[in-house]
């Protein structure tokens, strides 16, 4: 089998990470293949901020995530669940990658989204675990939106579009399965 084609049918979201640092040429790696990866108009207005799973404004942000969630939480069942899970939304990766993309540029974060799919398999082919994670959106839009911008070192005029958590895994997972006949359609 063709090894990209590989790659892609083995990825998996990885929630459980070990301890072991990534080296800078392992993070240097998965951001390159960010980079590289196309945008509307060679625009290249994907913006990468690397984070280490330890830094405090990935705590500050977990905990705005689950303030938002509980406010919005329909039920009573729906908050307990939410209060009682342990995990941090990035499952305590040793490197969060967020994405920003020029908020003006209205292709931006489809081109986030590009560059993340770089990312999974990039990250997948060298061996490590990793997982998109969309869910700290409303944190990101949230009335500190501005201050996160900063603390992440957003350029000007960007804002949040994805979010990455990448390490060595701690656990295998299957990938997902799926139902080509109901999901396709040749016109």
């Amino acid at each position: 089998m063709n090894e990209v084609l590989k790659t892609i049918k083995e990825r998996s979201s990885i929630r459980a990470y070990t301890d072991e640092k990534l080296t800078r040429e392992e993070i240097n790696a998965v951001i390159t293949a960010a980079l590289q990866a196309p945008t509307a108009r060679n625009m290249q207005e994907v913006h990468v901020s690397v984070v280490g799973g330890d830094n405090p404004i990935l705590k500050e942000i977990d905990t705005d995530r689950k303030i938002k969630m509980l406010a919005s939480a329909p039920d009573k069942e729906t908050k307990a669940k939410i209060e009682s899970n342990p995990n941090n939304f990035y499952y305590n990766a040793p490197t969060v990658l967020i994405l920003s993309a020029d908020k003006d540029f209205k292709w931006s974060k489809f081109d986030a989204g590009i560059a993340t799919a770089n990312m999974t398999l990039a990250a997948q082919s060298m061996g490590l675990g990793n997982l998109v994670i969309g869910i700290i959106y409303d944190a990101m839009y949230g009335d500190k939106k501005d201050y996160y911008a900063k603390a992440l070192d957003f350029p000007q005029n960007y804002e949040f579009a994805i979010a990455f958590a990448v390490g060595h895994k701690n656990t295998e997972k299957e990938p997902h399965e799926f139902d080509f006949d109901n999901s396709v359609s040749f016109i």
